[in-house]
């Protein structure tokens, strides 16, 4: 190997190494410096020029927090958001897994359809969603959550298990019923297993979105018992003035239980978006 092609294989390293380094800092840097507002007491947030890091950190905002009960909205996106993964995740499966199997009439029909479904505008099913839970008697619920946020997570998550089911071969299955499973039995405890990657994917994408929504919860619920995370969040930007110490301190007890289920699972999520079931 060549002293120049060395030199310029080192170069172009460096420079990859750079631009993953600017990037992280520019995405970081909002949560860097909600942390560092979060930590300051109210006196110093909005001095100037602005310090990055405070001079006498404090837990005031996150103590003012959980005194005005945010606990509870906390609770009620744990529960939406756990029972909707569970939810979709499960159904996704076993529709992911008979379209990825079974040959049928209408198959490329439906195969579209899943995608047209995902190119949906979502603010443009506010109307017809917020009827329908109205008539089902669901509005200013929990289990209304559950069930529309299955619904529109539903069609990207059948799509993804459809992919990874489409990479493990058939003959792990068919060796399974010839040793006397059922289909569903082989399913269970051959297949899934192997797309753990992929389930965790489906379920991280269901779990953002669950977790993170505030259109659709603020406008199917307006009554308190049902309120979620983000919609709570939303009151501190006050009426006459913006509450800048408890609107981060709240901002940061929502994105740790995302961030930190991200981290347990990035590895299980990267190979799930590009794996399959047999690894070389």
């Amino acid at each position: 190997m060549s002293a120049p092609w060395k030199r310029r294989a080192r170069l172009r390293q460096w420079v990859n190494v750079a631009v993953v380094v600017v990037i992280c800092i520019v995405a970081l840097f909002p949560i860097f410096w909600g942390l560092s507002t979060s930590l300051k007491p109210a006196s110093d947030i909005l001095e100037y020029p602005p310090k990055l890091i405070p001079t006498a950190p404090t837990l005031e905002h996150y103590r003012q927090l959980f005194s005005t009960g945010i606990l509870k909205y906390i609770v009620n996106s744990t529960i939406v958001s756990t029972f909707t993964v569970v939810l979709c995740v499960v159904l996704a499966a076993l529709a992911g897994y008979a379209l990825a199997r079974f040959e049928f009439r209408g198959k490329a029909i439906v195969l579209f359809l899943i995608v047209a479904v995902m190119s949906i505008p979502l603010p443009s099913l506010m109307v017809p969603t917020f009827t329908f839970l109205a008539l089902l008697g669901l509005n200013n619920t929990l289990l209304g959550l559950i069930l529309l946020y299955t619904a529109y997570q539903l069609p990207l998550a059948v799509w993804v298990l459809y992919g990874y089911f489409q990479t493990i071969p058939t003959e792990f299955e068919n060796a399974a019923m010839i040793d006397g499973y059922s289909r569903l039995q082989a399913l269970r405890r051959v297949v899934l297993p192997l797309s753990r990657p992929g389930l965790i994917a489906a379920g991280l994408f269901t779990l953002t979105f669950a977790w993170n929504d505030f259109v659709v919860a603020v406008v199917m619920n307006s009554s308190d018992d049902a309120r979620t995370l983000p919609v709570a969040i939303y009151n501190y930007l006050g009426f006459f003035g913006r509450e800048w110490g408890p609107l981060t301190a709240a901002a940061m007890v929502s994105i740790v239980p995302v961030i930190l289920v991200f981290i347990i699972f990035q590895k299980y999520f990267l190979s799930g978006m590009t794996g399959g079931g047999v690894k070389g």
